[in-house]
């Protein structure tokens, strides 16, 4: 048996190409895989021997693809005449259906991706209607009236002739006017009918000139006016409590007059 060349030189006749020192194997599988047709012609590398076709060339021959025999037709069925037919009660019933079960409902698998989403969106709108809620409860509370005891159930307070008193009247629906005075003396025109606090203030400052010791303070207010006007005067006359100006504040309700 002639020995196997290592390499071919391939020739595709078709396309008029020459390929070099192709090893055998690879001649062998583009035989295997139709790239190479019967007609294509091989040589072993490095010779000027003859072309040889692949399918003269035993080495490669037996890689050509074969041809399929043919298959014969199948014969036409007979269709029997209607006197050679079966009558129908010879014929074998057809089988009841049969009902089968539903299928029970597997197990859902969970996906490792499943376990670490959270749904945030119920957090949130907890969330919302919180912050709703405690803004609505501190809005109501800023316009609710002073949180103090009626007056048949107040104590009265110790006598002072020096003590100030600030009181805060209703002007209207909206407004409201500021009165100084010092005991129970009624305040001077140019201490009441004050529109601001700062005017208050400032006719505070009048009045402490002429006193010889820090006196007592005293916020009187309405109980139907909202708290918020006590705290905005007790927070400016915080700087004059420290600072031994007066020597404290004090806050109380005046009734309001009947009708």
């Amino acid at each position: 048996m002639a020995a196997i060349p290592k390499a071919f030189d391939v020739w595709f006749v078709a396309a008029n190409t020459v390929y070099k020192a192709v090893p055998y194997n690879v001649v062998a599988d583009w035989t295997q895989q139709g790239r190479l047709a019967r007609t294509d012609k091989v040589r072993p590398a490095g010779t000027t021997t003859a072309w040889v076709a692949i399918s003269d060339y035993d080495l490669l021959a037996d890689y050509l693809a074969r041809p399929s025999p043919a298959t014969a037709a199948p014969a036409p069925l007979a269709i029997p005449d209607a006197d050679d037919q079966a009558p129908a009660s010879a014929l074998p019933a057809e089988p009841a259906p049969v009902e089968l079960p539903d299928p029970e409902p597997g197990e859902r698998i969970r996906r490792p991706e499943d376990d670490d989403e959270v749904d945030m969106i119920p957090l949130i709108d907890i969330s919302m209607v919180l912050l709703v809620f405690f803004i609505m409860i501190q809005a109501a509370g800023a316009l609710a009236p002073v949180d103090v005891p009626e007056m048949k159930y107040a104590g009265q307070l110790t006598s002072d002739p020096d003590a100030v008193t600030i009181t805060i009247e209703k002007l209207n629906t909206e407004d409201v006017y500021y009165a100084v005075r010092v005991g129970n003396v009624a305040p001077k025109p140019s201490h009441d009918q004050l529109r601001t606090p700062e005017e208050a203030l400032k006719a505070l400052n009048e009045v402490l000139v002429g006193v010889t010791r820090p006196p007592e303070v005293r916020i009187a207010c309405r109980k139907d006016l909202p708290r918020e006007r006590v705290y905005e005067l007790r927070r400016e006359l915080e700087p004059l409590r420290k600072k031994g100006i007066i020597n404290s504040t004090v806050a109380t309700v005046v009734e309001a007059p009947e009708k």
